[in-house]
C-alpha cells in the first residue's frame, strides 16, 4: 500500500514540474491539508500523501455543485501558476496511465452523504493480477473499520482538474485515464459515480476540447456500459436479495457487509444510472453531432435498448431513443442506421415475449411508442419496420399466454398498430398479405384461438378490425361476429349494413373478398331468426350489387336442402333477395378512382380537337372531398399546351380552356 502510495505522490509530481522547467520557477502553491480519516493512525500518512498527490480541491466531495464551483474556483485562481512545467507527451500519458490503473487497483468505496461533505468507507478490496501483480494481502477486518484511502478520491479529482485547466487544449490523456478506471471499476456503483460525476464537470468546464475527447476515446459507450452493468446488477439484487457475495466479471469477490441492505444497494445502483442516463443526455444536446455519432454506434444502440427493459428509467431512455427517430435521413448510411434502429427497436418485441416472463405491460409500451414513431412520417416508417420484418414479430405477440386482465388490451394494440402500418400503402400491405395470407388466415387463426379461453370478443375488438379498411379483414371481422355474443353479433351486422349501403366501393370490396359466399353458409347454420333476417339483408345488399354463378348455384343449394325446406322462413327470405337482386338497377361498369394516381387514360392516338366529337357520359359519387385543393374531372390537353380541363370543388365547378394564340408580324426588308 505504501509503495503504491508512493508511486502516486511521485507521478504527481512529476506531472507538475518538468526538466524543461527553470529551474528558478516557483513551485505551485500548497492545496488546502486533505480531510481527517478516521479509523487508525496508519491513515494519517495516506492523508498527507494524498494532500500532496492533488493540487485540486476534491470537488468530487460535494456532488455536482461542489464539483462545479469548486472548478471555477480553481480556474480563477491557480490557471497561471499550475499551468507552468506542465510535461507533454509519452510522459504525461503514461503519468496518467499511472493514476487510471491506480484507482482501477484501489479498493472500492461507497459514498455516503452526511451534510456538505461525503463520508467514503472501504468495503472490499479487489485483487486484480492483471493491473498489478504485486496484490498483498489486507485484513479485511481492518478495511471495514477504517475510511476510504483518499488518495482514490485525490487521483480523480486530480486527473479532474488537470482535464479542466484553461490552457490544456486537448485532455484526451486524462480522459483516457479516467475511462480506464471506468472499464475497470464497472462493477462499484459508486466508484462509477464519482468517475461519472467527473465526466460531467470535465464536460461542462471544458466543453470544445472534452467533445473531440469523447469522440475519440468513445468515452459515451463506455457511460452507456457501465449504466448497463449497473441495471444488471440491479436485477440481481431484486432476485437474490439475500446474497452476501456478488462475483465481478474480474473473478474477484465483493464481499456484501457495508451493503449488505439489499435497499442500499438498488438505491447505489439506481444513482449511478441516473448520473449515466444525465451525462449522456448532456452530451447529446451540448454536441451538434452527438446524436448523429450515437445513431451510427451499434453498441450505444444496443445499450440504449438493454436500459429501456429497466421500467424505472424506460421514459427517459425513450426520449433519447425518439430522438434518434427524429434525426432526417440525409445519406444512405443514416437510412442504413435508421433501419438498424427499427430492427432493434423490434427484436425488443422478442425480449418481452419470452414463454417463461411475458411482460404484457411492457408489450403494450412498446405498440404505442411504435405508433408514435411511425406518425413522425408515416410512408418512410412504414417502408423502414416493414423492411426490418416488423410484420412477423407484431403477429407472433398473439401466439402467448396472456392473462384475462392484459389479454384483450394487447390484442387491441396489435390491431391498432397493424392498421397504422398498412394505411395508404399498397406495398406493405402486399407484404403482410403474404405473411397471414389471402383474408389473413393466420391472423384469423390467432385471434380466435386467442378468444377460446377469454370472454367473447368485445365492441372495441371489432371497431379496431373495422377500422383497417381493408377488404382482406372482412372475412375476418364476420369469423369474429359469428363466436360472439348475440347483442354483438346484431350490433356489427347492423354497422356492416350501414357500410354497404353507403358507399359502392365497399360493396366492391366486400364482394372480391368472398362475403357473399361466406354469408350463405352462415344463412345455413345459423337457429336465431333475428339474426337470420339481418344475414338475408347484406345477402341482397351484395347479391343486388354483383354476383357470381357459383353463388347462384348455391342459393339453389340451399333452397333445395331439407333443413331450410322446414324452416318456411328462412325459404321465404332466400326467395325475396333473389327477388330483389333481379329488380336492382344500377351502373354497368363502375370506375373507383381512390385520388392518387388514378383515372381513365386515353391511349389510342387522335388529333385534338377532334372533328367529330367525343362523347363520355357517368354519374358521378364523390365519398370525400379532399381538405387541400380540387378533384380533377378530366383533362384533355395537347403537347402545345391547347385543350381543357374540369375540376371539382365542395362548392363549384371549374371548366378551364386553354387557347394558344400565334402573333405573325410582316416585317418589311
Amino acid at each position: 500500500m505504501a509503495e503504491a502510495q508512493q508511486e502516486v505522490a511521485a507521478a504527481a509530481k512529476g506531472y507538475w514540474s518538468s526538466p524543461s522547467s527553470p529551474s528558478s520557477m516557483s513551485p505551485t502553491p500548497s492545496p488546502p491539508p486533505a480531510a481527517a480519516v478516521h479509523g487508525g493512525g496508519g491513515r494519517a500518512e495516506e492523508s498527507t500523501i494524498a494532500a500532496a498527490a492533488t493540487p485540486a480541491a476534491r470537488s468530487l466531495a460535494a456532488g455536482d455543485n461542489g464539483m462545479q464551483v469548486s472548478g471555477h474556483g480553481e480556474h480563477a485562481g491557480l490557471s497561471s501558476g499550475r499551468r507552468r512545467g506542465r510535461p507533454k507527451g509519452s510522459r504525461r500519458r503514461q503519468i496518467l496511465a499511472n493514476l487510471g490503473q491506480y484507482i482501477a487497483v484501489h479498493p472500492r468505496a461507497l459514498a455516503m452523504a452526511s451534510g456538505k461533505d461525503m463520508q467514503f468507507h472501504i468495503v472490499a478490496e479487489v485483487q486484480n493480477e492483471d493491473i498489478n501483480g504485486n496484490t498483498e494481502p489486507t485484513d479485511s477486518e481492518s478495511l471495514y473499520l477504517s475510511d476510504v484511502n483518499i488518495l482514490q478520491l485525490e487521483a480523480i479529482s486530480f486527473l479532474e482538474y488537470a482535464a479542466t485547466l484553461n490552457e490544456n487544449k486537448c485532455n484526451l490523456p486524462e480522459c483516457s485515464a479516467l475511462l480506464e478506471a471506468l472499464e475497470h471499476c464497472i462493477y462499484d456503483p459508486v466508484v462509477v459515480s464519482i468517475l461519472l460525476k467527473s465526466f460531467r464537470v470535465i464536460l461542462q468546464l471544458a466543453t470544445e476540447q472534452t467533445l473531440v475527447s469523447f469522440k475519440s476515446l468513445d468515452v459515451i459507450t463506455g457511460v452507456l456500459k457501465a449504466a448497463c452493468q449497473q441495471a444488471k446488477e440491479l436485477q440481481n439484487f431484486i432476485c437474490f436479495p439475500s446474497d452476501d457475495v456478488i462475483s465481478s466479471g474480474y473473478g474477484s469477490k465483493i464481499e456484501n457487509i457495508e451493503m449488505s441492505s439489499s435497499g442500499k444497494r438498488t438505491e447505489y445502483a439506481i444513482i449511478c444510472i441516473e448520473l449515466a442516463l444525465s451525462l449522456f443526455k448532456e452530451y447529446v444536446t451540448i454536441s451538434s453531432y452527438g446524436r448523429i455519432l450515437i445513431l451510427h454506434n451499434p453498441d450505444c444502440i444496443e445499450c440504449l435498448f438493454n436500459l429501456f427493459q429497466e421500467k424505472n428509467f424506460r421514459k427517459h431512455v425513450l426520449e433519447q431513443i425518439f430522438a434518434l427517430f427524429r434525426l432526417p435521413p440525409s445519406s444512405k448510411q443514416d437510412h442504413a442506421a435508421k433501419l438498424q434502429l427499427c430492427s432493434k427497436y423490434l427484436e425488443n418485441f422478442t425480449r418481452a415475449n419470452e414463454k417463461e416472463k411475458v411482460n404484457s405491460e411492457l408489450l403494450v409500451d412498446l405498440l404505442v411508442n411504435m405508433r408514435e414513431i411511425i406518425m413522425m412520417d408515416r410512408m418512410y416508417y412504414q417502408n423502414l419496420f416493414r423492411d426490418g420484418g416488423c410484420f412477423l414479430y407484431i403477429v407472433s405477440l398473439l401466439n402467448g399466454t396472456f392473462n384475462e386482465a392484459t389479454g384483450e388490451q394487447l390484442v387491441l394494440n396489435v390491431l391498432e398498430t397493424l392498421t397504422l402500418l398498412l394505411e395508404g400503402n399498397d406495398a406493405s400491405k402486399a407484404s403482410f398479405r403474404m405473411l397471414v395470407g389471402v383474408g389473413y388466415q393466420t391472423l384469423q387463426s390467432l385471434l380466435l384461438d386467442f378468444y377460446k379461453w377469454l370472454p367473447s370478443p368485445s365492441e372495441r375488438l371489432l371497431h379496431a378490425l373495422l377500422s383497417m379498411l381493408n377488404e382482406d379483414v372482412v372475412i375476418l371481422v364476420l369469423n369474429i361476429l359469428q363466436k360472439s355474443s348475440t347483442s354483438l353479433q346484431h350490433y356489427g351486422l347492423v354497422v356492416l349494413q350501414q357500410l354497404l349501403k353507403q358507399s359502392i366501393a365497399n360493396r366492391t370490396s366486400c364482394f372480391r373478398a368472398g362475403l357473399l359466399s361466406y354469408l350463405l353458409d352462415w344463412f345455413s347454420v345459423e337457429e336465431r331468426d333475428d339474426t337470420v333476417g339481418q344475414i338475408a339483408d347484406l345477402i341482397q345488399i351484395i347479391g343486388a350489387h354483383s354476383i357470381s354463378g357459383k353463388d347462384i348455384r348455391k342459393i339453389f343449394a340451399l333452397l333445395r336442402c331439407g333443413k331450410i325446406v322446414a324452416k318456411k322462413k328462412h325459404s321465404s327470405l332466400l326467395l325475396t333477395c333473389l327477388s330483389h337482386m333481379l329488380k336492382e338497377k344500377g351502373p354497368e361498369a363502375f370506375f373507383e378512382f381512390d385520388g392518387h394516381d388514378s383515372g381513365i387514360e386515353i391511349k389510342s392516338p387522335f388529333q385534338w380537337p377532334y372533328n367529330r366529337g367525343l362523347s363520355f357520359s357517368c354519374w358521378l359519387r364523390v365519398e370525400n372531398f379532399p381538405e387541400n385543393g380540387m378533384m380533377g374531372l378530366f383533362s384533355f390537353f395537347t403537347e402545345d399546351g391547347k385543350g381543357c380541363s374540369a375540376v371539382l370543388s365542395k362548392s363549384a365547378l371549374v371548366y378551364e380552356v386553354m387557347v394558344v394564340f400565334l402573333l405573325i408580324q410582316n416585317s418589311n426588308f
